[in-house]
């Protein structure tokens, strides 16, 4: 007998074809469950109406078909005993937080549930030190980073031991260890959850400890199928618009690099550590035309303080930053921002004209990019979109506006912060549409993110950040075999290991 069930599951927004239809599927106790898709394919959707937000919460007019939990339709549950059997950890955590300590925040669900005290004080030590969250005791979530605060929302999503757990990119802004550690959370919590359902776009970091996979392409589901058989069905993935799992090593060509746009010596922040250290210490590191320049480390070493402090947001104790050779320490940060263009992981964090149009028009009143506004959106698939407002827009598109505005300033650096449209077939052919754009014309980007086959398909130098230093800065295939990325005690990217082996 199924323990969790949908049948004919159909969502929309009021367009004329729904966005999902017909989703069936039966998962029996202790069962794991991958869904992948395209950005845009309906992954959040679904997995919001898995956790009972949608119709729940999040009234949807289009929403048809059941979902069963032991033979119970959600919809006949009331909100408190449907939310005490699942948890949830939306695809954007923030979404999930309040300006409270990260005990608090995993505390707070035992507490909505009149758990006794004694027993929440064990649980919130027992998640923490299972999740190696223990360092971060007593801080504030706000000031975490993102891959910090999506371990603190996993642990509260644990703590009530729900039976159903449903999550949405888990792995977004995660580095290898903490995946990781995701991974021997979810399979410790097999003890009291009864279901897991995993929507990810990379099915890699996840194969450990799930066994059935299913597709969303062209608004259906397909049936569950073993996950370990499908790793190699190229012609699956590629079908669905994602990048297939075991694909042949690319490694970006070297560009001939230019002259020196950013140089960076000695660079200590005001911003410390618990222990009183500078985030970062005696930093230096340079930037020419025509690089690439993959920027990765643990969560918390320092790679957003490094970003910031580029981008003037970050104060800065001792050292220098230049910019085409001239000292910057001292310049605005809208002085900056017409040298520098940045591109967050959530780009609700710079947005604010009313429209797309509106958006590009400013990027291009920053520089001197003469190309049409249309010209632009259209590059990046938006040139139908021109009037809508970007809070309006998926998260994809939000990415997409994100270049477009680079490209449209005309910056000579643009910093890009974990592109999570690069994770499919069509956001990698775009990211990649811009990355060529900027280093052939002189220009560089500087790429932080986790993704470590992003990086190595992409960069054209690997910088690793770690105790407030850069122990290794050379190019990809040497940073794999070096001692630095040997201390962080990460896997290296699989298509890098296959070609050392082969």
């Amino acid at each position: 007998m199924s323990f969790y069930s949908t049948q004919k599951l159909t969502l929309g927004f009021g367009a004329s074809e729904p966005l999902l239809s017909d989703v069936t599927f039966e998962l029996k106790s202790s069962h794991h469950l991958l869904i992948c898709g395209a950005t845009g394919s309906g992954k959040t959707t679904l997995m919001m109406a898995l956790a009972g937000i949608i119709p729940k919460i999040m009234p949807n007019k289009n929403y048809a078909g059941q979902i069963a939990l032991a033979g119970t339709p959600l919809s006949s549950l009331s909100s408190d005993a449907l939310f005490s059997q699942i948890g949830f950890v939306a695809q954007t955590v923030e979404d999930q937080l309040w300006d409270l300590s990260v005990e608090d925040i995993i505390a707070f669900p035992l507490e909505n549930r009149g758990v006794e005290r004694s027993e929440i004080r064990v649980r919130v030590r027992d998640l923490m030190e299972r999740l190696k969250l223990t360092e971060l005791a007593g801080r504030r979530v706000l000031t975490l980073s993102g891959g910090e605060r999506r371990m603190v929302v996993l642990a509260a999503a644990l703590a009530p031991e729900p039976k159903i757990l449903v999550l949405d990119e888990p792995t977004t802004g995660l580095d290898p260890a903490a995946r990781q550690r995701l991974c021997t959370a979810l399979a410790h919590a097999a003890n009291t959850v009864d279901v897991v359902i995993v929507a990810e776009q990379d099915p890699i970091h996840l194969a450990s400890i799930t066994e059935h996979l299913a597709i969303i392409s062209n608004g259906t589901l397909s049936q569950l199928q073993p996950l370990h058989t499908a790793l190699n069905d190229t012609a699956l993935w590629n079908d669905a618009g994602l990048l297939a799992p075991h694909r042949p090593a690319r490694h970006s060509a070297l560009q001939a690099t230019g002259q020196e746009l950013l140089t960076i010596s000695k660079l200590r922040t005001k911003l410390t550590r618990a222990s009183g250290c500078p985030v970062l210490d005696e930093l230096d590191l340079t930037l020419c035309g025509g690089e690439v320049l993959g920027v990765i480390g643990r969560n918390g070493a320092g790679k957003t303080t490094l970003m910031r402090s580029i981008l003037g947001l970050s104060a800065i104790s001792s050292g220098n930053i230049a910019l085409e050779g001239e000292a910057a320490e001292k310049w605005t940060t809208a002085r900056r921002a017409r040298s520098i263009a940045y591109v967050p992981q959530n780009m609700r964090q710079i947005l604010f004209h009313m429209t797309l149009e509106e958006e590009v028009d400013f990027a291009l009143a920053m520089g001197n990019n003469t190309e049409s506004r249309d010209t632009i959106l259209a590059r990046y698939q938006l040139d139908h979109m021109g009037s809508l407002n970007p809070f309006a827009l998926s998260a994809r598109q939000q990415g997409q506006l994100g270049l477009a505005c680079a490209d449209a300033s005309g910056a000579i650096i643009a910093i890009i912060d974990e592109p999570l449209l690069a994770r499919d077939l069509e956001g990698r052919a775009l990211l990649e549409t811009f990355l060529n754009r900027m280093t052939q014309t002189g220009r560089a980007v500087m790429l932080v993110s986790h993704d470590l086959e992003l990086v190595d398909d992409v960069s054209t130098r690997l910088a690793i950040v770690d105790d407030g230093h850069i122990p290794f800065d050379g190019t990809c295939r040497e940073g794999w075999k070096s001692a630095a990325f040997g201390a962080l005690n990460w896997p290296a990217p699989y298509k890098a290991v296959e070609e050392a082996t082969s």
